[in-house]
């Protein structure tokens, strides 16, 4: 496994990043021990959750964090791991009703710090925003659990790089500690427009990748693999199983662009001697700045097809082939 820098922190982290949203839910905490087995096993040390994953299903609010701290306690790799929670998420049934508050935000800080059996979190995520809100307010509240040690630094999630670009600001003139990277929904498939893929979420574009180019401001991103879509499950038709995953898969990802983007995948795959899905996962890790792909995976085989990625890196005539603005044998021969 490769390990990047964190810029502006102490972190050095797994060039992949282990999902864990459907721990507590669709992969019970049996499952969830195995996957992270798994993946500590290739070498990954980086392992996202958030307050929220699991409050839609039986074990209810904080599953996924639960399972996560039973599992570090019992292999002891506490100080081997790097936790990355988020939380300051909306309730639920009211989603349109932000939860920014220092009151807040420090509740559901210390209720994370619980469940995940730790005294302190490597990197807090805010999991929405409030442009209605000044950014400086929520900093400030953030940099005081930097001082208190509960906090060792914190990003953004979905937040607009207008905001971001004044939080940094804000950072910059007040001496204060700024956001060490953002989290959006990327992958090599683009979500298509007008799909509700979650109220208040945010998928990359053009301003936010000029954003990320003038500052290289680090990003996680999820939905990294588009939900299975290069997986080889999907065909160039864009048939599938009529499973309910594969229903939304489509829903979401099923464009003439991305079925384009999915057959160059395949044929760059094919030169490179590695799979769709690497390939997928490798163009993120070949930006010009730093991502850090967030996997879901529901099985171990995923887990361990998902890792082997993160040595791969393509070159700039490989990338642009991919967003198809280089034909076919302008990339080179197979290798």
């Amino acid at each position: 496994m490769e390990y990047l820098d964190l810029p502006g922190t102490l972190l050095r982290a797994s060039a992949i990043c282990l999902g864990t949203a459907e721990f507590g839910s669709a992969i019970s905490d049996e499952q969830a021990w195995e996957l992270l087995d798994a993946f500590a096993a290739q070498g990954g040390n980086f392992v996202d959750t958030a307050r929220v994953y699991a409050a839609w299903g039986p074990g209810g609010m904080g599953s996924s964090e639960r399972a996560i701290g039973a599992w570090a306690r019992s292999r002891g790799v506490r100080k081997r791991i790097i936790l990355s929670t988020k939380g300051a998420h909306p309730e639920l049934r009211t989603m349109h009703i932000s939860r920014l508050s220092p009151e807040e935000i420090a509740a559901d800080l210390m209720a994370s710090l619980q469940d995940l059996q730790t005294d302190y979190v490597d990197l807090y995520w805010l999991h929405r925003d409030d442009p209605a809100i000044p950014v400086g307010e929520i900093l400030d509240v953030l940099n005081e659990h930097v001082e208190s040690g509960l906090v060792r630094s914190f990003g953004a999630s979905n937040w607009s790089p207008e905001r971001l670009k004044e939080a940094a600001e804000y950072a910059r003139t007040r001496g204060r500690v700024g956001f060490c990277a953002s989290q959006i929904a990327w992958s090599l498939a683009s979500i298509n427009p007008g799909t509700d893929a979650g109220a208040g979420t945010r998928t990359m574009d053009d301003g936010t990748r000029a954003y990320h180019l003038e500052t290289s401001l680090p990003i996680l991103a999820y939905s990294s693999q588009a939900m299975g879509f290069f997986s080889g499950t999907y065909g160039t038709d864009g048939a599938a199983p009529s499973t309910g995953k594969a229903k939304t898969v489509l829903r979401y990802y099923l464009s003439r662009d991305n079925l384009g983007r999915l057959s160059r995948a395949r044929e760059l795959a094919l030169r490179r001697g590695r799979t769709p899905n690497e390939v997928a996962l490798a163009y993120l890790l070949s930006q010009p700045f730093r991502v850090f792909p967030i996997v879901g995976c529901r099985t171990v085989e995923q887990v361990r097809a998902s890792c082997v990625a993160n040595d791969l890196r393509l070159s700039p005539t490989e990338m642009a082939f991919l967003d198809g603005s280089v034909r076919s044998e302008k990339v080179g021969s197979p290798r």
